[in-house]
């Protein structure tokens, strides 16, 4: 089996102690039908596939993940870690620990640390067995679907993940999401993508995704339903609050509401991130100064693994607090239970000051998207007009705001809008410290579920920051950097990052990589394989090709599919060196690549 080739640079966090003990989540019919949704479209996968491999099994080829620049997308060499204080689980690279060549053989480097995502716990994770990563199927470029010819020809589109011989090493096989199309030029600029014809024809384009692959691509900032326990019972670090005396917690991650009359009253979201300081304290028996509300940045507990024995001068190893480029493209989700059919639900959240609302009339069940005060669109119905618990899902991604209700897409897609103005893209504000929100107009309800999340950043570069004065010779401690993201009017000073752009030419594609702070994608590729006047002897290809280019001869299909997962170890996991028995399939991760 081939094993397409990812270069990935490792980071971690300083170690702290470990705590035991886990909290256990609360039950969650959301997540229950999601994953009776998951574990049917698994079914449903394995059926497509075994029909479509009788017919076509010629035509598609397996592959298997070592590294993890397509995290969380698709899973390298990793560890899995349930977080011992707020119990959510999540994972962390160790690809460090298995040589690069494929031949899986043992570096002698041992993971020791990974931080929560949620929690921002440090947490020993070297007694975690090291997981192989997903084995995928990619159909192959070219391919005509049989029985379905409407298809047409199966071929890596935008946005699509797309297996590749990189250009410099054509017999390496790298796995990226293509991102940049034939004859474009392709700008990321404040981790966002947008394009233009290369001819200049047309001015730059934000570029937006399916809403498929963007909920694929979303990072978790904060589950309500994994509290960290030595902070649960403190009121200064509850991130959901009523803003008066409108709304109650009867019990933990259930929020009420029966405002009756035309005056809003609201549930914030604070970004109360427990800083390194905090962790410190607890673990020393300490209680922790007051926490502050900071701006949501692009931290990704899988970049966070530091190894025991970390090399020499690998500083960015011991840095994995420093992830802190502000994201504001985020999504909120959760549930509603409306006790009567009247007043107004608006979910809301945050982007550079400005407030992206759906409001939803309980009379009626339509909805309204806003900007500020400007409408977008048409109002839409919506499952709200039954009575009963509805989940919700509203995402401000790409200056598009899309709405979730029950699974169904009231506005498709969703509405577009230009954030655009004089002083360029969004900057951070203080209001970007409460980004999320959800408001109350004589309306009778409760909230659960509540789930923060946020877009993937694409850095100009990988493992170097986009803004001046966030270097690791200007952020010298995790204190110096929550000082700037708890105080968004210094941050905005930082400026605006610059831009980087790509000309793409005819028959040529650029390639990107879904952990961008890690990934070693188009941005960074050399020429090596192309001749040089003046250096004759070097290279082979005359093409002319930039060195972010891949061309299209060099594609090789389209991974479509995750087939096997890596193993899952269960009671009573013996371990017998680097592996645990028994162990069964991990048939919950069997899914649609998107």
């Amino acid at each position: 089996m081939s094993r397409p080739r990812q270069k990935t640079i490792r980071n971690g966090p300083a170690p702290a102690l470990d705590r035991q003990g886990t909290t256990a989540p609360s039950p969650d019919p959301a997540a229950a039908a999601r994953k009776r949704r998951e574990r049917r479209e698994s079914v449903e996968s394995v059926v497509v596939v075994v029909v479509a491999f009788l017919l076509w099994s010629f035509e598609a080829e397996g592959f298997v993940i070592p590294t993890g620049s397509m995290a969380q997308t698709l899973m390298g060499r990793h560890k899995d870690v349930t977080c011992p204080e707020c119990g959510h689980a999540y994972t962390v690279n160790a690809d460090s620990e298995v040589d690069s060549s494929g031949s899986g053989g043992s570096t002698g480097l041992q993971v020791a640390w990974g931080t929560c995502d949620n929690c921002r716990f440090t947490t020993r994770v070297d007694a975690l067995p090291s997981l192989g990563g997903d084995r995928i199927y990619t159909m192959k470029k070219g391919l005509h679907l049989p029985l379905v010819p409407a298809l047409g020809e199966v071929g890596p589109r935008r946005w699509e993940v797309t297996v590749f011989k990189v250009p410099e090493e054509p017999e390496v096989r790298y796995i990226k999401r293509m991102a940049g199309l034939p004859n474009e030029v392709l700008r990321i600029h404040r981790g966002d993508l947008l394009r233009q014809p290369i001819d200049e024809s047309e001015p730059f384009q934000r570029l937006r995704r399916p809403f498929p692959h963007q909920q694929a691509m979303q990072v978790l900032v904060y589950d309500d339903g994994h509290r960290a326990r030595s902070l649960r019972d403190d009121p200064r670090w509850d991130r959901w609050a009523g803003t008066s005396d409108g709304w109650s917690e009867p019990s933990a991650g259930r929020f009420a509401v029966d405002a009756p009359g035309d005056t809003w009253t609201e549930l914030r979201y604070r970004n109360l991130v427990p800083e390194p300081r905090h962790w410190e304290a607890i673990v020393q028996g300490r209680t922790p100064d007051a926490p502050r509300a900071s701006l949501i940045t692009d931290f990704n507990s899988y970049n966070t693994a530091m190894p025991l024995n970390p090399h020499p001068g690998s500083e960015q190893v011991t840095r994995a607090w420093c992830q802190p480029h502000w994201v504001g493209d985020l999504t909120l989700s959760g549930r509603v239970r409306v006790a009567r059919q009247s007043g107004t639900l608006r979910l809301s959240l945050i982007k550079g000051g400005r407030a992206h609302h759906a409001d939803i009339d309980l009379a009626t069940g339509r909805a309204t998207l806003l900007r500020d005060d400007e409408v977008l669109g048409d109002p839409a119905p919506t499952p709200f007009s039954a009575p009963g618990e509805h989940t919700f899902a509203l995402a401000n991604v790409d200056d598009r705001l899309t709405l979730e209700v029950d699974g169904k897409l009231p506005f498709g897609d969703g509405l577009t809008y230009d954030s655009s103005d004089s002083s360029g893209l969004a900057r951070p504000s203080p209001e970007d410290l409460e980004p999320a929100r959800i408001g109350s107009r004589g309306a009778s309800l409760e909230v659960t579920g509540l789930v923060l999340r946020r877009d993937t950043y694409y850095l100009l570069s990988p493992r170097r920051p986009d803004l001046p004065g966030l270097e690791p010779g200007s952020v010298q401690n995790p204190e110096g950097l929550f000082d700037l993201l708890a105080d968004p009017n210094a941050y905005a000073r930082l400026g605006q990052p610059g831009w980087h752009d790509y000309r793409i030419g005819a028959g040529r594609y650029m390639m990107l990589g879904d952990n961008s702070p890690w990934s070693s994608d188009s941005r960074e590729w050399g020429r090596k394989d192309q001749m040089d006047p003046d250096f004759p002897g070097r290279g082979w290809d005359d093409s002319g090709r930039e060195s972010w280019e891949v061309p299209e001869s060099l594609i090789i299909g389209k991974a479509f599919w995750v087939y096997w997962p890596h193993l899952q170890p269960v009671w009573p996991a013996w371990r017998f060196g680097e592996y645990r028995f028994p162990v069964r399939p991990n048939f919950e991760e069997i899914r649609w690549i998107r």
